[in-house]
């Protein structure tokens, strides 16, 4: 059976819920902004009252789920990278020096072997053999 328009508006505030429950609020890397996530709460806010107002008409229900779900797509896209410093492979004298990588659609410069880089793409190097 499908569910109606309340469930889904229930259930997209649990998981908005505990999405911030578990977030971690900051200004470093994996962490979201204050600001962020205040705007997230005041969304997930209106959707609960809306929940337990009384003659609300269905279609009401789907235009809040639509905007919570926005909120929440808003909120995780303000995280903020997690940086880390990669070491380029191969020796000292190898790394001396600038160096450019053009890996998929971009550049990553490094200085003497060395680049500060978000998580992922430390990462996508790493598997792909050009960092250490």
């Amino acid at each position: 059976m499908a569910k109606s328009n309340l469930d889904k508006l229930k259930d997209a505030i649990a998981e908005s819920a505990a999405l911030l429950a578990q977030a971690e609020i900051g200004e470093i890397g994996g962490q979201y902004p204050q600001q962020s996530a205040d705007a997230f709460k005041e969304a997930v806010t209106a959707a609960e009252i809306l929940v337990g107002a009384e003659g609300t008409e269905p279609s009401q229900f789907d235009a809040q789920t639509t905007v919570l779900n926005d909120a929440r797509s808003s909120f995780l896209a303000a995280r903020i990278p997690a940086i880390r410093k990669v070491m380029l492979r191969g020796t000292p004298s190898q790394r001396k020096g600038p160096h450019t990588i053009h890996f998929k659609n971009g550049v990553v410069n490094f200085v003497d072997g060395e680049a500060q880089l978000p998580d992922e793409l430390a990462d996508e190097l790493s598997d792909a053999g050009y960092v250490e």
